[in-house]
């Protein structure tokens, strides 16, 4: 039986919304529920009968099935998540969004004639990057990557990997930085109070 605050998995396709698509029920009567479809970030209302419980704990390591971080549907791990890294005990991990994700991540490659450009001026024996500052022996203290744009392809400088994370996490969206920078000034006058 759902009920409210249940996670929900789309067993048909609905409009927009994808089969595997995870929900958040938020009211429940005879026949439907209000559904918050996270991937979609839009709530609808559907038959019982086109939603079945999900137990969100039972997802990821080391289940057979897990869910995309972007769009939020229930996925076959290894299957369709590429490989990401290894863990401390050796065994290999995916990354937390599918394939398919990645692709509308990753956008444009860095162009060739820009690799070849930017390699020109490598950074080889000292380094400070532009947005940390922080100085470091490269490919020693501080792994450098070219970042680029991901619409056009094109390089911007090279910088420290920690600040290509960051900036990737960030999805190079400046909005969204400036999101991050209101909620650490919010925070930073609190404590300061």
């Amino acid at each position: 039986m759902i009920k409210v605050n249940d996670f929900v998995l789309l067993t048909i396709k609905v409009k927009d919304i994808d089969v595997n698509s995870v929900g958040f029920v938020e009211k429940v009567n005879a026949s439907k529920a209000k559904v918050y479809f996270i991937g979609k970030n839009k709530e609808t209302n559907i038959d019982l009968s086109k939603i079945r419980f999900l137990d969100v704990l039972k997802t990821g390591k080391p289940h057979q099935y897990k869910i995309c971080y972007v769009c939020h549907i229930l996925k076959e791990d290894y299957k369709d998540f590429d490989i990401n890294q290894t863990d401390a005990q050796g065994r290999k991990t995916t990354r937390p969004t599918c394939t398919e994700c990645r692709k509308i991540i990753d956008g444009v490659p860095l162009k060739s004639s820009e690799k070849r450009r930017m390699n020109e001026n490598k950074p080889e024996k000292f380094f400070i990057c532009p947005i940390c500052k922080k100085p470091s022996i490269p490919y020693v203290t501080a792994n450098l990557v070219i970042d680029h744009d991901h619409e056009t392809g094109n390089a911007r400088e090279w910088i420290c990997d920690s600040c290509n994370t960051g900036l990737g996490r960030f999805k190079d969206n400046v909005e969204l930085m400036q999101q991050a920078i209101k909620y650490l000034k919010k925070h930073s006058n609190n404590q300061k109070s």
